[in-house]
C-alpha cells in the first residue's frame, strides 16, 4: 500500500514538472462556420490569441504551431505576434513552412510563426519571446477550402510552446505539447447545377 501511494505521489510530480506552460488561448474564424461546413472555395481567416506564458524552468515563448486537415489549401500568413520580450536583444516572428530544433532535432514543426531572437532566419536554433507573464500574442493565418465535390476533413489545430521544445533551449519543464482544436467538421459537397437538357 505505501508503495501505491508513492507511485501516485511520485506520478503527480511528474504531472507538474512537465507542465503546460502556455496561458489560455482563444481563436475567431472569420466568416464563422456556416451550418453544414463551409463549402469549397472559401477562404478563412482565423486568429489565435495567447494570453500569457508561464516561464518555467525558465522557458520563454517560441511559437504557434498549425495542424490542418487534408480539405485546407493556400495556407498563408496574415499577420505575426507582438514581440514582447526580444526588442531589448533584438529578434523577430518567422512565418515558416517547417522548424527544427536544436534542442529535440528529431521534432520538427510548421507551418506557423515562430519567434527567431538572433534574427538568422532559423527559429530553431535560438531562444524564445521572453516576458511572458506580462504578454498577449496574436497571430493570423488564412486557408481555402479545396475545390472537391467530395466532402474533406477541415480540422485546424493550434499549439503555442516553448523555446526547450521548439527552440534550442536546453530545459524540459514545458515539453508537454497540447494542440486546441479550433474547427472540427468536412467541407460541404456543392452540387452540380445542370441547365436544360436538349434532345435534338
Amino acid at each position: 500500500m505505501r508503495n501505491f501511494f508513492f507511485y501516485i505521489l511520485f506520478s503527480l510530480s511528474l504531472l507538474k514538472s512537465f507542465s503546460q506552460c502556455s496561458g489560455n488561448l482563444t481563436f475567431t474564424l472569420t466568416p464563422s462556420p456556416p451550418v453544414g461546413g463551409y463549402t469549397p472555395g472559401t477562404t478563412v481567416n482565423v486568429c489565435v490569441t495567447l494570453q500569457s506564458f508561464t516561464q518555467t524552468g525558465s522557458n520563454w515563448f517560441e511559437g504557434f504551431d498549425i495542424n490542418l486537415g487534408s480539405g485546407w489549401t493556400n495556407v498563408t500568413p496574415v499577420s505575426s505576434p507582438a514581440n514582447c520580450g526580444g526588442n531589448s536583444t533584438g529578434g523577430q516572428w518567422l512565418w515558416m513552412t517547417s522548424v527544427t530544433s536544436d534542442a529535440t532535432p528529431s521534432v520538427t514543426v510548421g507551418p506557423g510563426y515562430f519567434f527567431d531572437r538572433n534574427s538568422d532566419g532559423n527559429p530553431g536554433n535560438d531562444y524564445g519571446d521572453s516576458n511572458g507573464s506580462n504578454c498577449t500574442w496574436t497571430m493570423c493565418f488564412s486557408v481555402r477550402v479545396s475545390q472537391n465535390c467530395i466532402p474533406q476533413n477541415l480540422l485546424i489545430e493550434v499549439a503555442a510552446a516553448a523555446d526547450g521544445v521548439w527552440g534550442s533551449y536546453t530545459s524540459t519543464a514545458c515539453d508537454n505539447v497540447n494542440y486546441v482544436n479550433i474547427y472540427t467538421g468536412t467541407s460541404s459537397a456543392t452540387p452540380v447545377v445542370l441547365g436544360a437538357i436538349s434532345h435534338n
